[in-house]
């Protein structure tokens, strides 16, 4: 098995990540497309990655641009000391140089794609959380390389609809004073979370229309978390009518939070990388 760290470049943009690949070339891989603000990454790795190399498939694992590099969270969200060190000898304060926005977020799907279409014949794009969001809006941005597509699984993603009615308003999540708490700042800086806030309301206004047009030959799949405590499955169904009826719905009754280690039942923390390896339609 293989790790290392790279950019990922398109144009003027870039996005960096980690990469795991199994010692004989692979045909497959897995786009993993992180939450808000992105401590998902770490988790998979950890949990997840090495089986799935071992299954054959490559992994890659995207970071944020805006991800802090001068805060005690750096070695837990990047999780790579060779970065680490590259970041303290060049005086790197953030990946990417500086504060992010989420606009720019939901395009880092769409930026690593144009690399990963070259080289593999089989992709596999994974969104956790508000990575639901930016692979499925990457995936339906112009220029988006969708030949090699085969699946788009979200994973506890927070996909949904705006609505009147405060309680199933998607947006309920992604309250600007929520964006800008100490557990998020401390990992990620953020230019403005008022104009983060007006990204996501655009994004959600528009994913239903643009996601009717991904080609019927990509599997959808929604990995619904029973117990999530941000996220409802009538959210996932109010998504999945507006687009038509398309996907398939599994629900995770398995997970449950563990406060005392900082984890919602949201992250994830229970389930088995058989079980997601099994939702792979290859």
């Amino acid at each position: 098995m293989r790790v290392h760290w790279t950019v990922f470049q398109h144009g003027d943009q870039h996005v960096e990540g980690q990469i795991w690949e199994p010692e004989q070339p692979t045909d497959k891989v897995i786009l993993f497309c992180p939450g808000f603000p992105g401590m998902g990454a770490a988790h998979f790795e950890q949990r997840h990655a090495g089986t799935f190399v071992q299954a054959g498939f490559a992994v890659v694992v995207l970071r944020h641009c805006g991800t802090r590099l001068d805060s005690p969270t750096a070695p837990a969200m990047v999780n790579n000391a060779g970065r680490l060190k590259h970041g303290r000898d060049h005086s790197q304060t953030h990946l990417g140089g500086g504060p992010s926005t989420v606009k720019y977020w939901l395009n880092e799907p769409w930026i690593a794609l144009q690399t990963l279409t070259n080289i593999y014949k089989n992709i596999y794009v994974w969104g956790s959380s508000f990575g639901a969001l930016s692979s499925l809006w990457s995936l339906t941005t112009p220029g988006a390389p969708l030949k090699h597509v085969r699946q788009v699984l979200l994973v506890a993603g927070a996909q949904g609809m705006i609505d009147s009615n405060p309680a199933s308003d998607i947006l309920r999540i992604w309250k600007p004073a929520y964006m800008m708490v100490s557990k998020v700042t401390d990992k990620v800086s953020l230019v403005s979370a008022e104009d983060d806030h007006k990204s996501l309301e655009h994004a959600y206004k528009n994913l239903p229309e643009r996601v009717k047009a991904l080609p019927k030959d990509i599997h959808l799949t929604y990995l619904v978390v029973a117990h999530d405590e941000l996220l409802a499955l009538g959210d996932t169904e109010r998504f999945k009518a507006a687009i038509g009826g398309r996907g398939e719905v599994v629900i995770d009754d398995l997970d449950k939070a563990y406060l005392e280690n900082g984890l919602m039942a949201h992250d994830m923390p229970d389930y088995p990388t058989e079980k997601l390896l099994a939702l792979i339609k290859e």
